[in-house]
């Protein structure tokens, strides 16, 4: 799900890793994370009033792109956050692997009501892996920056939403992150019962797993079935 941004957002510069330590707080071990894990960090785009012409608002003023190269098949979420935190922006995040696979990667971020300056990012949403030559899809639609956001963020959320919808960002959220609680709880029960010997419990496992199999569905794909009635 690469978008096609236009040609007028290119910003392409290169962010040293150094300037994220001068303005995130970082730890030894996630500095290390960052030599590990990342070849280089570019710029690639800034989605503003002058480059797409969407007039900002007081939480989106600008939306940046930033391509995050890497040295193998996975990044840590602290590490992007720790480059969310270090660019007080909306961010999407386009991740390369070496082998050629890209991800778009970006939680919702907002300034903090509690402290000026400060921005509350939440979870991080993924699309699937997809091959860097895939052909890109048109940005969403939309009357301003905020809405932009909100569509490009609902479009990384694992539940079924219409996407052109961008009210209630808060109740989506809630939603995901209760997707992500059960997702987690289904897969430890999973390894639960793939270590069980005893028949009888493996049983009462599967039931278990079954019943969180449907809760997760549910959530998922709620709105669809509240469309299809």
């Amino acid at each position: 799900m690469l978008y096609s941004f236009p040609p007028q957002a290119q910003y392409g510069k290169v962010i040293p890793k150094s300037k994220v330590y001068e303005h995130s707080d970082i730890t030894s071990s996630l500095k290390q994370k960052f030599v590990s894990q990342i070849d280089k960090i570019i710029w690639s785009y800034k989605l503003a009033q002058e480059t797409i012409n969407l007039p900002p608002t007081p939480k989106v003023p600008e939306i940046e792109v930033l391509s995050i190269y890497l040295k193998g098949t996975a990044i840590d979420d602290a590490v992007l956050k720790a480059i969310d935190r270090a660019i007080p922006l909306p961010i999407l995040f386009c991740i390369h692997r070496v082998d050629k696979k890209m991800q778009l990667v970006a939680a919702y971020k907002r300034p903090s009501e509690a402290a000026t300056k400060r921005w509350v990012i939440e979870a991080y949403f993924k699309s699937d892996w997809f091959r860097s030559t895939s052909p890109p899809r048109p940005l969403p639609v939309a009357l301003n920056l905020e809405s932009l956001y909100i569509q490009i963020i609902k479009a990384l959320m694992p539940q079924n939403l219409n996407a052109t919808q961008t009210h209630n960002i808060e109740a989506e959220l809630q939603r995901a992150q209760q997707i992500a609680i059960k997702e987690k709880k289904y897969q430890q029960l999973l390894a639960k019962r793939d270590r069980q010997k005893q028949f009888n419990k493996r049983v009462q496992l599967n039931q278990e797993l079954h019943k969180l199999k449907e809760e997760i569905e549910m959530l998922k794909y709620a709105n669809k079935e509240e469309q299809n009635r």
